[in-house]
């Protein structure tokens, strides 16, 4: 029986230094305007899915508590999935790549000995993956992936330039959750602060308690 081989109707995949560089600006020009990590993670897969012509990417970042590697956005995956989705450290071809900080990539990823099916996010369609390590200041955020639905062999220039959208990707994740700590800290000062001003204030206990609460 002869390889299974890519549709010829897909769009060609990125292999030219040219249309990596336009890549990389289109990376860079949809995370210039993402702050908090929500918008960054959505603008980080949907976009390299575009760029790279992929049918799915992916991204599960480390979660100390859990210990363990949570699927945080997608665009092939099942939205059910997300904050649901998980990997331990160095489990299947993603967390391989995460735990390594090496990119890892599979043409059958079903067959492949590094492969874990992922409860929930319904990936049974998708062939080939290949994934990448989210390093940021030497510290492992997580991996992110990319996924294709016809069998695919992974060429080196896609392989270094989803590499360097996890190094991009990467800084604007650490900048997007410093964001949202930073307004988390913001949030708590101003309920502190209310708090402060009900117990100088003339203020009935019950109400003085429901402030507080």
């Amino acid at each position: 029986m002869p390889p299974a081989r890519d549709n010829p109707k897909r769009p060609r995949r990125i292999v030219d230094p040219r249309a990596e560089l336009a890549a990389l600006r289109e990376i860079g020009k949809a995370l210039s305007g993402a702050w908090d990590l929500d918008t960054t993670l959505h603008k980080i897969t949907e976009t390299t899915a575009n760029v790279m012509r992929m049918d799915s990417c992916s991204i599960y970042l480390v979660d100390k508590a859990q210990r363990a590697l949570i699927l945080k956005a997608s665009t092939g995956l099942s939205p059910a999935a997300i904050n649901i989705g998980r990997l331990q450290m160095g489990e299947g071809i993603t967390g391989s790549a995460a735990e390594s900080g090496k990119p890892a990539a599979a043409r059958d990823a079903v067959n492949d000995p590094r492969f874990m099916y992922v409860p929930g996010t319904e990936e049974q369609k998708f062939k080939s993956l290949l994934a990448v390590p989210l390093i940021s200041q030497g510290n492992i955020l997580g991996a992110m992936n990319v996924q294709t639905e016809t069998f695919h062999e992974f060429k080196k220039p896609e392989i270094e330039l989803l590499s360097l959208i996890g190094e991009l990707a990467a800084g604007a994740l650490e900048r997007a959750r410093l964001h949202d700590n930073l307004q988390r800290q913001i949030a708590e000062l101003s309920t502190l602060a209310r708090v402060s001003q009900t117990l100088t204030a003339p203020m009935y206990l019950d109400e003085m308690l429901n402030v507080i609460v």
